[in-house]
């Protein structure tokens, strides 16, 4: 069969499996009509009395950090691990709950004035500085944010899905990251984050602008809307699934260390090697299902797990072991006598030269 890029655009799209199927909850991110003074930028001096700027006085200011969240900043790429941002957040709600949904109540400005003079201090002077509000603060309305879904899910893993001129997404552990654009993705399955944000970096999230264009041409990307109905096709094969699912977690760990130190060109070969090996098992699991057994061997044999804890930490051991995993399946003798079917390789050249690849 020869595969155009009509042809693989409709075999994806008919996968009956969305992420809708498999989400607890797909949400768009906070809407805040006063961005400045939720948003801050990090003064970078390291000086606990002060460490953040608000962008709005212009000056170097204090906030409990109870009430402090990192900001995923949609400008920078975050693909795999989360691009350190030069902001934080001001979240003056109270999150509570032990599941993934949590109760949220914006703290009122009374109770505000009493547990966090810091903010209040500084809500009361925005506010009368923009505003010309000289009486004192009756209502929670003027920082209360817009979002509810999200505020639900602070402090559950998730992943988040921005568009940096491609779709993007990213797997925030922590679940209190807090982001404007975008949206975040709650599964059912904890056990299949890894899967899933492989499958929506992979060149198959390329082809969803043209699957909701069928539907509705007016779909934004990294809109709820829009990724309900990105395709999920899990593998027969437990094991490519393990495959990508761990492969997914060596992106996380090489992404973050390119985002902490920059990237060399070492780094830059690794990302490329793993990424590249990851989206040949996406492709074949959602279009041929007839990958050389022999290829899935070698990788099962040197695809290692890494500790959970390793994926966020710095440190040579873990790039030296992904390094050497890499090494040892150059080296197998085996490894390039290892053959894709053409029907592979064609839909490997269509997604190529139609800048999907």
């Amino acid at each position: 069969m020869f595969w155009s890029k009509d042809s693989i655009v409709e075999k994806i799209g008919k996968v009956p499996e969305t992420l809708s199927d498999i989400s607890e909850e797909i949400f768009g991110g906070i809407s805040v009509e006063n961005d400045c003074l939720h948003r801050v930028s990090l003064s970078g001096k390291q000086a606990p009395e002060a460490p953040y700027v608000c962008r709005g006085l212009y000056r170097e200011i204090n906030i409990e950090q109870s009430l402090m969240y990192p900001y995923i900043d949609s400008a920078f790429s975050n693909e795999y691990a989360v691009h350190p941002s030069r902001y934080g957040f001001m979240l003056p709600y109270e999150i509570a709950g032990e599941g993934l949904k949590k109760g949220c109540r914006v703290i009122q400005p009374g109770e505000m004035k009493d547990k966090y003079p810091l903010a209040y201090s500084r809500i009361s002077e925005f506010r009368e500085l923009f505003h010309h509000a000289y009486s004192p603060l009756e209502s929670p309305d003027y920082y209360g944010l817009h979002g509810r879904k999200m505020l639900e899910y602070v402090g559950t893993p998730k992943l988040v899905v921005t568009d940096s001129f491609r779709l993007q997404a990213c797997f925030d552990a922590s679940g209190k990251h807090i982001f404007e654009e975008g949206c975040g993705i709650v599964l059912k399955d904890p056990s299949r984050y890894h899967y899933v944000l492989a499958a929506l970096n992979s060149s198959v999230a390329r082809t969803l602008p043209a699957i909701c264009k069928q539907e509705n041409p007016n779909f934004g990307l990294t809109t709820p809307a829009a990724l309900k109905r990105f395709p999920i096709a899990f593998p027969e094969d437990e094991l490519i699934e393990s495959l990508v699912s761990t492969i997914s977690r060596y992106l996380i760990y090489i992404h973050g260390q390119v985002y902490s130190a920059g990237p060399s060109e070492s780094t830059r070969n690794l990302l490329a090697f793993y990424s590249r090996v990851l989206n040949l098992l996406i492709l074949d699991t959602y279009l041929t299902k007839d990958l050389d057994p022999r290829f899935l061997e070698i990788l099962a044999e040197n695809i290692t797990p890494l500790p959970e804890s390793q994926e966020f930490e710095n440190g040579p051991e873990t790039m030296n072991t992904l390094r050497a995993n890499k090494q040892n399946i150059l080296e197998n003798p085996d490894f390039g006598k290892c053959r894709f079917t053409a029907e592979f390789t064609n839909i490997l050249a269509t997604l190529k030269n139609n800048g999907v690849w």
